[in-house]
């Protein structure tokens, strides 16, 4: 239905809210994900409606773990993009206490929901690109960015995804000098991923911000991953001309570089 459902939203909210707070933890795991499919549908408008789930919803996440806390997160995670900026650098704020925790989850279901909601909030307008830096990033990477997401497919989309939205905000050279360095890991399926994510951060924001130093691991790295390919691979080829077209007229003195043959040749 989509944003035909506002006219009906708060009587469906009102509906099913008392199930949030049921004794029973599939109906209140029920309820969430039906929160969260309300706020789907009715995006970007409605948050007024949600206004009597808000608090249950906040105590759940506290008092919740497993499937639960799954269910309430990704309802917050479709509700925080609703809220005005205040609110939305507010609770985000908030429920970013309780991912980061879950960075550590072992559950494939869990990490796919927490990297969700993760790139929901930080899509906000009001989240800064300040926080996203000091509190968010350094246990991102170090939880997430490793070969075992680069193997399941449905992480690795939403790996790439909520990385990319992360790089709109704190810039591309802050991400790209954090994974750089995996252009050249020992795991193709992770240098792909790696790949894939530099490549769609430039088609977004340019290189401009990239300093001479990352430039230069930047191309010794696309030349490693693009020459150590077993089969050549679609993702291998657009990023490789991606990095080279937006370094631009920068790639000049690499390339002699770029243009020796491999030695399979």
């Amino acid at each position: 239905m989509g944003c035909a459902i506002l006219p009906h939203l708060r009587n469906l909210v009102e509906i099913i809210e008392h199930g949030l707070v049921d004794e029973q933890q599939k109906v209140r795991t029920i309820t969430a994900l039906a929160i969260a499919a309300l706020a789907e549908a009715a995006t970007p408008y409605g948050i007024e409606s949600f206004d009597s789930v808000l608090k249950p919803l906040w105590k759940g996440i506290r008092m919740h773990r497993g499937k639960g806390l799954a269910a309430f997160l990704k309802a917050i995670g479709y509700l925080i993009p609703l809220m005005d900026a205040e609110y939305a650098r507010y609770y985000t704020q908030e429920v970013m206490l309780i991912l980061i925790r879950e960075f550590q989850s072992p559950d494939e279901e869990m990490k796919k929901i927490v990297l969700k909601v993760v790139k929901q909030c930080c899509g906000t307008d009001g989240v800064e690109s300040q926080y996203i830096r000091e509190e968010i990033l350094p246990e991102f990477f170090r939880n997430f960015w490793n070969q075992r997401m680069a193997l399941d497919r449905r992480n690795y989309r939403q790996l790439v995804d909520t990385t990319v939205e992360l790089a709109n905000k704190v810039g591309a050279a802050e991400i790209t000098v954090r994974v750089v360095d995996d252009l050249k890991d020992e795991n193709e399926q992770y240098r792909k991923m790696v790949m894939e994510t530099i490549e769609q951060i430039l088609t977004n924001m340019g290189a401009n911000d990239i300093d001479n130093r990352l430039e230069e691991q930047l191309i010794d790295g696309i030349l490693y991953a693009f020459q150590e390919q077993t089969s050549e691979d679609v993702i291998m080829l657009n990023g490789f001309g991606t990095v080279v077209s937006s370094l631009g007229i920068r790639t000049k003195p690499y390339l002699p570089q770029i243009c020796v043959p491999s030695s399979s040749d």
